[in-house]
Order: C-alpha cells, then structure tokens, then sequence
C-alpha cells in the first residue's frame, strides 16, 4: 500500500481536523448547560484554541513530510492530481453551498418568525449562527479531505 507525498498529506490535513475540531465541537455540545454569558467566552476560547492547534500541528506535521519526503515534495502535481483535487474541490463546495443556504434559510425563518424560538431555548446558544458556519467549513474540508484520499486509493 504506497501512498503518494499528496495522499499522505490529504490523510495529515484530515486526521488533524477531525480530531482537532471534534473536541471543539463536542465542548461547544457541552456548553448547552451554561449560562449565556459562561458559554459565550467559552465558545470564542475554544474557537481560538482549535484554530490556533490546527495551524500549529498543520504545519508541524505537513513540514516533517516535506523533509522525509523531500524529492516528492518538489514534484508538481500532474495532470492526475489536478483532477483529484478538482473533483474533490467540487464535492467539498457542494457540501458547503448546501449547508450555508440553510444556515441562512435558518437566520431568514428566525427573522421573520422569532416567536418560534423562546429565549429559554438551546437554540439561542451564543453565537450559534457563527457555529453552524463554522461546523459548514469543517465538514466541507473533510469532505475535500476525504475526497482525495477517496481518488488517490481508488485511482480514478
């Protein structure tokens, strides 16, 4: 099972931010018991943290595969990983359009309708909007992830 220098980082970059940002989302879960104010410095703490620790391990990891695996490193992708990257790009961007529109069908139904919602409720989670967004993004970069290591082992 050889794995080329770009799948090996596609597995990094995935790996990284399925465990970096399922703590961030498990701990945002578990505010759901906190006052409004307790979690909304929680929430932008651990928003901070998890971008913070995916920069730092990214780069720490990607640069360690750079340097064992210097020669594969300075290879540009061809014409295989163009498309890879391309299909993989196109599933991630679907998976976001899909989830940002009903973020906003979500903020546009609340606008005109805020009875539905009482203030009691979980859904008014400080900054809830801002993690639905940021839930979009993740799972758009797994997806993308996910897709090229997807096609490098499936080799189409």
């Amino acid at each position: 099972m050889n794995m080329t220098f770009k799948e090996k980082s596609a597995w990094i970059s995935l790996l990284s931010t399925v465990c970096i940002f399922g703590y961030y989302f498990y701990n945002i879960f578990m505010l759901l018991d906190e006052t409004a104010e307790v979690a909304k410095y929680a929430a932008l703490g651990l928003l901070i943290y998890a971008v913070i620790l995916s920069i730092i391990v990214e780069v720490f990891f990607q640069t360690v595969l750079a340097i064992t695996h210097r020669k594969d490193a300075l290879i540009e992708g061809d014409e295989r990983d163009r498309s890879y990257e391309y299909r993989a790009n196109s599933l991630a961007y679907s998976v976001l359009a899909f989830l940002v529109v009903i973020t906003l069908v979500r903020i546009i139904t609340l606008e005109y309708n805020p009875t539905w919602v009482s203030d009691t409720s979980e859904y008014q989670f400080p900054m809830l909007t801002a993690h639905f967004l940021m839930f979009s993004f993740i799972l758009s970069e797994i997806v993308r992830f996910s897709g090229l290591i997807y096609y490098y082992r499936r080799g189409l």
